[in-house]
């Protein structure tokens, strides 16, 4: 996506919190069930980690381990083809990440900014979390 796009999948995700944080919001809850995602947000941890692909990339729903290694080789591709710069995440998430992601991030940076607790569940969330952290430590 461009990053354009991966600014406004943020804003819509700070957009849908203070929707509902104005009917008394109080606590928010983020999950996915990370099926064809868990491998961008391996890239993105990977990218935001400092850590090599193979160290963040997991079987994601059970893959074998020939499956597996090429879904490394996906995620090394993604990041040398797209080089992402680590030190900006919103070029990270714009080149190896998916608007979910963002939406998820921008979920998460307009809770904090309305100190409104948030529990995350699983990898892409884990992900969309290190981009938000990212962006406001």
């Amino acid at each position: 996506m461009t990053e354009e796009q991966a600014v406004r999948s943020i804003e819509t995700g700070i957009e849908i919190v203070a929707a509902e944080a104005a009917k008394g919001l109080d606590i928010v809850g983020i999950g996915d069930m990370g099926i064809g995602n868990t491998t961008p947000s391996a890239a993105i941890c990977s990218m935001v980690a400092g850590k090599p692909a193979a160290e963040v990339t997991g079987r994601g729903t059970g893959l074998t381990d020939e499956q597996l290694a090429h879904k490394v080789e996906v995620v090394e591709q993604a990041i040398r083809l797209n080089r992402p710069d680590p030190k900006r995440p919103l070029d990270v998430l714009a080149k190896v990440g998916g608007f979910e992601i963002g939406g998820l991030a921008g979920v998460m940076l307009g809770a904090a900014a309305r100190r409104i607790p948030v529990v995350i569940d699983g990898f892409i969330s884990g992900a969309a979390a290190l981009i938000a952290t990212a962006l406001a430590p």
